[in-house]
C-alpha cells in the first residue's frame, strides 16, 4: 500500500491509525449522480471490482438495518464475497455501514463514506474504515484491496462519464 496520491487515478489511501484506512477519490461528476451510482444495486456490478472480475449483487437493502452482499467471480470460477449491515444513511451525504470479506472471516470493519458536493459538479468521497486491531487494518491492506479499490473507481469514472454525457 502506497501512502501518495495517484495523479492517474486521484486516489489516496494512508493509514491515520494504527486501526484506520482513509480513502480519499475526487470524482469530474456531481454529488447526487455519484451517490446515485455508488448505491443502485443496477449500477453496481458495472464498476464495483477489478475489470478481470464479474460482480453480482445478490443482496442490497440501502436503510438503516439494512444489509448488502456482492459477489465477485474470476475467469476461473473462484469466488469472492463481500458483505455487511447498513447503519446509518444521510442521502446524498454519508452512509455507515460495515464491511466484511469472506477472506478474513469475523474481521468486519466499520466503514464511513462521506460524499462531498465540490465546486464545478466534483465530488469527494473520503471513506475511513476502523478495525477492531492493526493485525485485522493489515490483513485488508495486504489482501490486494488497493488493486482492486484502484480499479473500482477507474470504471465507476468511466460510468459517471457515460452518465454524464447521457
Amino acid at each position: 500500500m502506497t501512502n501518495e496520491v495517484h495523479e492517474r487515478d486521484k486516489t489516496s489511501i494512508t493509514t491515520p491509525s494504527d486501526t484506520e484506512i482513509r480513502i480519499e477519490r475526487m470524482f469530474d461528476a456531481p454529488r447526487q449522480l455519484v451517490w446515485d451510482a455508488y448505491h443502485d444495486p443496477e449500477l453496481i456490478p458495472e464498476w464495483l471490482g477489478p475489470r478481470e472480475l464479474a460482480t453480482r449483487v445478490e443482496q442490497f437493502d440501502l436503510r438503516a438495518g439494512g444489509s448488502y452482499r456482492f459477489i465477485h467471480t474470476a475467469p476461473d470460477g473462484s469466488e469472492f464475497v463481500f458483505f455487511g449491515d447498513f447503519h446509518e444513511i444521510v442521502e446524498p451525504e454519508y452512509v455507515v455501514r460495515t464491511f466484511g470479506w469472506e477472506g478474513m472471516p469475523g474481521k468486519q470493519s466499520v466503514e464511513r463514506a462521506d460524499f462531498d458536493e465540490l465546486e464545478h459538479g466534483r465530488t469527494r468521497i473520503v471513506i475511513v474504515s476502523t478495525f477492531e486491531s492493526k493485525e485485522d487494518r493489515d490483513g485488508m491492506i495486504e489482501s490486494g484491496m488497493e488493486h482492486g479499490l484502484n480499479e473500482s473507481f477507474e470504471r465507476l469514472d468511466d460510468l459517471l462519464a457515460r452518465r454524464t454525457k447521457s
